[in-house]
C-alpha cells in the first residue's frame, strides 16, 4: 500500500478544515426556514382574506386565481424586504467588492436572511404543488424554486454564500 501524496494530504486537511467553519448548520438553517414557511403561509392566508373584503374582482375570482393572487401578494412581500436588505448592505457594506474577487467570501447580514429566502421559496412551492394543473407556468416555477433552494442551502452550510 503506497502512502497518500502530499499534495493529497493536504487537499483532505483543507476539506476537513473547510467542513469545520460552516457558518450555519443543517439543523438551524432547518428550524429558520420551517418558521419562516409558516409566517409565509399565515402572511397567504393574511393576504387572502384581506382581498376578500377589499376587491369586489377578487370575490368574483375562481379558488385557483384567488390562491395565485394571494400569492402574488407574498411573493411581493417578499422581493421588498429581500430587496431592501440586499440594497442596504450594498450602500453599507465597505468589503462587499471584495466579492468580486473571493468567491468564498461570505457577507454575514446577507447569510442571516436565509431562513427567511429559503421559507418563502418553500411556501410558494407548497402553492405550486397544491395548484399545479390550474396554474400556468408552474413547471418553470418549481425548477426555479427547486435549483434555488439546493444552491442557496448548500452555499449556506458550505460556507460559501453571499
Amino acid at each position: 500500500l503506497r502512502r497518500p501524496s502530499e499534495r493529497a494530504r493536504r487537499a483532505r486537511a483543507s476539506l476537513r478544515a473547510s467542513l469545520l467553519k460552516m457558518p450555519r448548520l443543517h439543523s438551524e438553517l432547518a428550524r429558520e426556514t420551517i418558521a419562516y414557511t409558516a409566517a409565509f403561509l399565515v402572511l397567504h392566508f393574511v393576504c387572502r382574506t384581506l382581498s376578500h373584503y377589499a376587491s369586489p374582482t377578487f370575490r368574483r375570482c375562481s379558488p385557483s386565481d384567488k390562491a395565485y393572487w394571494a400569492a402574488s401578494m407574498v411573493s411581493t412581500v417578499n422581493a421588498v424586504a429581500v430587496a431592501a436588505v440586499a440594497i442596504q448592505v450594498f450602500v453599507t457594506e465597505p468589503g462587499l467588492t471584495a466579492l468580486a474577487d473571493d468567491l468564498h467570501a461570505s457577507v454575514p447580514e446577507l447569510e442571516s436572511w436565509g431562513g427567511f429566502f429559503l421559507g418563502y421559496f418553500v411556501a410558494d412551492q407548497l402553492g405550486n404543488a397544491y395548484w399545479w394543473r390550474e396554474w400556468s407556468g408552474v413547471e418553470a416555477t418549481t425548477v426555479h424554486h427547486v435549483i434555488g433552494m439546493v444552491a442557496y442551502w448548500r452555499g449556506l452550510t458550505g460556507g460559501v454564500c453571499h
